[in-house]
C-alpha cells in the first residue's frame, strides 16, 4: 500500500507552476516578499546575532551557503537556522489561520540557501515554496487537537515536514529518497512552548531549528539513509506519538483534492508583529482610537471578547500577561497589546520595545483589560474575530468588532498592503532604491533567473 508520505512526495516532485492557478502563484510571491521584509527588519535583532555566533561556535561555521543577510559563509543547515530565527523573532510572519502554523518562514528559510548555493531560478524556488507550504498547511488539519494545548509549537513540529518536502525537491531527490527524508524528519520534529510562560528566547528559535533539521534530513536521505515510510499514519506514526491519544485523525486532509483545493490561500499576512490571535483586537483598538476622542485616564474597563481556546496562551495568568517580562512575552499578551495600541496609537515593527513594556500608562491600562468568552468566535476557528468594548468611568461605552482581519481569505489584502508592509519593515535597514528593486524582483519571482544575485547585495559583514 502506498503511504501518505509517498503520495505527498509524488505530488510534490511532479508539481509545476503550470499546474497552479494564478491566485496561488501570486499569493506565493507576496508571501515571499512579506517574509523577506520581516527577515530584513529583524537583521539587527540581538537574538539573530546571537544565533549566528552560536552556530559558528558550535558547528565550526561550515561553508557553501549564506544566511539572507550575512556575508559570513556557513553551511546549508546553518544558513537555514539563521534565516529561520530572523523570520520569527519579531512574530511578524504569516499564519495559516485554522492550524496556527506560521507557514512561509520555515519553508523559505530552508529553501533560500539551497537555491543560492545551487544557482537555481526564481521559478524553481517558487515551486518549492508552494509545495512545502501546501503540505505544511494540510498537516495542521489532520488532528482536531490544538498543538498548543499539549505544550507543542505547531510551526516547529509540523514545519520540519513541509520544509523537508521543499528541500527534497530542490535537491532533486527521487520519490523514495524524499520518503526517507520525511521519515527521518519525524525524529527531528520538536518545539516546546515552555517559554510562553516566562518570555525566554527559545520559542523564537523554533523556525530556525525546523528549517535546519529539514536540510539535515534531506542531506541524510541523499546519502542513502533510510526513514520510516508510514511516518504519519503508522502504528508508531508521528500523530499517535506526539498527541498521545487517538482522536479521529483526518488523514484524508493530506491528499483530498491535492493540487485542486489550495489550503495556501488560507494563509494570512500579519499586519502587526504579534500572535495572530491578537490581530483583530489591535485593529479594533486602533479603530476606536481613530474614531473617538479617548481620555485614557477616564477608562474604567476594557472588555475583549475572545475564543476560549486562546485563554491559556494569550490571556492567562493575568500576572504574566499584564506585565510581560520581555518583548517576545508581550507579543502573546492580550492585555499589554491592547493597552499599547490604545496608548501609542500605532503598531509597527517598533512595537513591544522595552520602553513600552515599562511605560506606566500602558501598564495601568493593561490592568483594566479583561477577557470574556466569545461563543461566536468559538464556533468558527477559521475566522479572525475580535470585539473590544471600552467602558468609561461615567458609564458610557464604545465598542468595535472585527469579523475577519484584512489578509485572510474572507478579507483579502491587495498587493499594495504587502508592499506597504515590506517597505515599512525594510526602512532604515536598506536603501529605498534597493527596496524597490527587491519588490520588483520578488513580485516577478517566476521570471528571475539568478535568484542568488538578487539577494547577494543584502549581505553585510558580521
Amino acid at each position: 500500500m502506498t503511504t501518505l508520505s509517498a503520495r505527498l512526495a509524488e505530488w510534490g516532485l511532479a508539481f509545476s507552476l503550470d499546474d497552479a492557478p494564478s491566485s496561488v502563484i501570486e499569493n506565493a510571491k507576496l508571501r515571499v516578499l512579506d517574509i523577506v521584509g520581516v527577515m530584513i527588519a529583524s537583521s539587527a535583532h540581538p537574538t539573530v546575532a546571537a544565533a549566528e555566533r552560536a552556530y559558528g561556535n558550535a558547528d565550526g561555521g561550515g561553508k557553501g551557503a549564506h544566511a539572507l543577510l550575512s556575508a559570513a559563509e556557513t553551511s546549508l543547515a546553518g544558513a537555514a537556522f539563521i534565516n529561520g530565527v530572523a523570520s520569527a523573532v519579531l512574530e511578524f510572519d504569516d499564519t495559516h489561520i485554522a492550524s496556527n502554523i506560521h507557514t512561509t518562514g520555515v519553508i523559505v528559510s530552508a529553501a533560500l540557501p539551497m537555491v543560492q548555493a545551487q544557482g537555481l531560478s526564481g521559478r524553481q524556488f517558487l515551486e518549492a515554496v508552494i509545495v512545502g507550504s501546501e503540505i505544511l498547511c494540510r498537516l495542521g488539519l489532520v488532528s482536531p487537537v490544538r498543538m498548543h494545548e499539549v505544550g507543542m509549537h505547531p510551526t516547529s513540529v509540523y514545519g520540519v515536514f513541509g520544509a523537508t518536502y521543499a528541500a527534497a525537491r530542490l535537491r532533486g531527490l527521487d520519490r523514495g529518497q524524499t520518503v526517507d527524508a520525511v521519515g527521518t524528519a519525524a525524529s527531528l520534529s520538536s518545539g516546546s512552548i515552555a517559554s510562553f510562560e516566562d518570555g525566554t528566547s527559545t520559542k523564537t528559535l523554533h523556525v530556525g531549528f525546523a528549517a535546519a533539521a529539514a536540510v539535515r534530513a534531506m542531506a541524510l536521505a541523499a546519502q542513502g539513509v533510510s526513514g520510516p515510510a508510514a511516518v504519519f499514519e503508522g502504528k508508531f506514526g508521528w500523530f499517535k506519538s506526539h498527541i498521545q491519544s487517538e482522536p479521529e485523525f483526518r488523514f484524508n486532509e493530506l491528499i483530498q483534492d491535492l493540487g485542486e483545493r489550495w489550503e495556501v490561500l488560507n494563509i494570512a499576512t500579519k499586519l502587526y508583529p504579534c500572535a495572530y490571535t491578537l490581530m483583530p483586537f489591535i485593529a479594533a483598538a486602533l479603530a476606536l482610537r481613530a474614531t473617538n476622542e479617548i481620555d485614557i485616564g477616564a477608562i474604567a474597563q476594557i472588555r475583549c471578547e475572545i475564543m476560549p481556546r486562546s485563554f491559556r496562551t494569550v490571556c492567562e495568568p493575568l500576572s504574566e500577561k499584564r506585565r510581560p517580562l520581555t518583548s517576545w512575552h508581550g507579543r502573546i499578551s492580550l492585555q499589554h497589546t491592547v493597552a499599547e495600541a490604545l496608548v501609542l496609537g500605532r503598531f509597527d515593527k517598533s512595537a513591544y520595545a522595552q520602553s513600552s513594556l515599562i511605560d506606566p500608562r500602558i501598564n495601568a491600562l493593561a490592568d483594566k483589560v479583561i477577557h470574556i468568552a466569545d461563543p461566536i468566535a468559538a464556533q468558527d476557528t477559521s475566522r479572525s474575530r475580535g470585539v473590544v468594548t471600552i467602558e468609561f468611568s461615567d458609564g458610557t461605552t464604545i465598542s468595535h468588532t472585527v469579523e475577519d482581519m484584512q489578509g485572510t481569505a474572507r478579507n483579502p489584502a491587495p498587493a499594495s498592503v504587502y508592499i506597504e508592509k515590506f517597505m515599512a519593515n525594510v526602512a532604515g535597514v536598506i536603501s529605498q532604491d534597493r527596496a524597490e528593486d527587491l519588490v520588483a524582483a520578488l513580485t516577478g519571482l517566476d521570471t528571475v533567473t539568478d535568484l542568488a544575485g538578487t539577494f547577494a547585495p543584502l549581505r553585510v559583514p558580521t
